[in-house]
Order: structure tokens, then sequence, then C-alpha cells
């Protein structure tokens, strides 16, 4: 007469087990979800949605005033450097005050929605030892580009200012024009797949070789919330260092 009741309770214990097992699979099955989008979607809407700014403002680059300065040094590879750009606009925030700088209106206002975006592409020297061992303004102070081209690439590199100081510093260490370097510093990126959220170092070099499997044998590097993917001469990937 005891058996009975066990025997219920053993059958409640085992429905509620498999009931909570079936909702861990269905959770793990979502995330997974979740963690497999690709931002290139994203950035396919955002090129067909965005509202770019009217008003470029100043966005020339003065060499003078930068603390490396010039190094017309030769290179060995190129990096590029991707950023995740929540991350990039918050640290924004806090350095001013909860305000964002004027310059990132359009990348760091609300109503944006970028995910990853190009910080710039660089020609790096292999020997080198410091920030400024790499080539830099090697051609000088250079003239602002026109604001047709800069509002060609802001969806891929959204600040006037980054794209002029990135062709200026970097891009004209390798490439004799800046329409050239902004179209490859786009061609790398949108090669790429990237994931849609935030994710620890760890999770996102196995998420870049899980869903770029021309990744598979290379080193990637980041710092803070910034990815390195690098490439030789012949733009061939290869490891960072």
């Amino acid at each position: 007469m005891n058996k009975q009741p066990n025997t219920k309770r053993t059958l409640t214990q085992a429905v509620t087990l498999a009931v909570i097992a079936a909702a861990s699979v269905l959770t793990w099955l979502n995330n997974e979800e979740k963690a497999q989008q690709r931002t290139t979607q994203t950035t396919a809407s955002q090129r067909q949605s965005l509202d770019l700014p009217k008003d470029l403002g100043n966005y020339d680059t003065i060499m003078a005033k930068d603390k490396y300065g010039q190094n017309a040094r030769s290179f060995d590879y190129y990096m590029l450097s991707l950023s995740w750009s929540p991350s990039f606009c918050e640290q924004q925030k806090q350095k001013n005050g909860g305000n964002i700088p004027p310059h990132l209106q359009f990348q760091c206002n609300e109503a944006a929605q970028f995910g990853w975006v190009i910080h710039g592409l660089w020609p790096q020297n292999a020997n080198a030892q410091a920030v400024s061992d790499h080539p830099r303004f090697c051609q000088g102070d250079l003239p602002p580009v026109s604001e047709a081209l800069i509002k060609k690439y802001l969806p891929d590199s959204p600040g006037a200012s980054l794209l002029q100081g990135q062709w200026e510093k970097h891009g004209a260490c390798a490439f004799n024009s800046a329409e050239n370097y902004f179209a490859k510093q786009s061609e790398l990126f949108h090669s790429l797949n990237l994931p849609a959220n935030e994710l620890s170092r760890k999770e996102l070099f196995q998420w870049m070789k899980k869903f770029n499997p021309q990744l598979k044998n290379v080193r990637l590097e980041s710092r803070g919330n910034e990815l390195y993917i690098c490439y030789d001469k012949q733009w061939n990937l290869t490891d960072c260092q």
C-alpha cells in the first residue's frame, strides 16, 4: 500500500525534471540562435535607412596635434581594426560627463544602431616595439577629402573626422588615394561575418573562426572594444603580431 504514493512521487519528479530539461534546451537553442546572428545584415539595412548628417563640420586632421607625429618607415603587413560601437560610445559618454562629443553624434546618438564598425586599416611594421614605431602620416599633413567621399563611407566607419584621420595617419602610407583606401577597408569589412552581440575575447575569437572558416588557422588579436585581423601585402590572411 505504501508503494503507490512513492511511485506517484517518482513519476512527478521525473515529469518535473523532463520539463526543466526541455526548457533548458529551448533556452540554449534560443541563445545559440541569437549568438549566430550576423551584423552584415544589420549593416545592409543601415545603409538603406541611415540619415547621413547634412553638415559634417570641421573634420580636418592636424598632424602637428598628433601625439605620435610622423613616421615614414616601411611596412610589412596590414591590420584591419574593427570597433564594437556600443562599448566605444559608452566609454566616450563616461569620459565626457554623460554627454556625446559633437564629432561622435552620428555614431553615438540614441537613434544609432551600429554594432561592429571600421576603425581603420593600418600598415604595420613587423619590428615595431611601440605605436610610434609604425608608419604614420607618411605623406605629411593632407587636405580634407571631399564631403561626398566621406558620406559614402560613413555607414561603415561612422565619423567624418575618423575617416579623415585614418586616411592621413595610416592610409596614405600604403594607398595612392583616399578613395582606394576607404574602398579596400570596406571590402575587407564586408567579407566578414560578425556577431550581433557583445562577446568576451574568447567567445569572440571562437565565433569568428566558426563563422569565418578562412580565419581558422590565423591568429586574431583584440584590445578593449577592438578586434584585429591581419593581412600580408598580397591581401592574404596572416597572423597578427
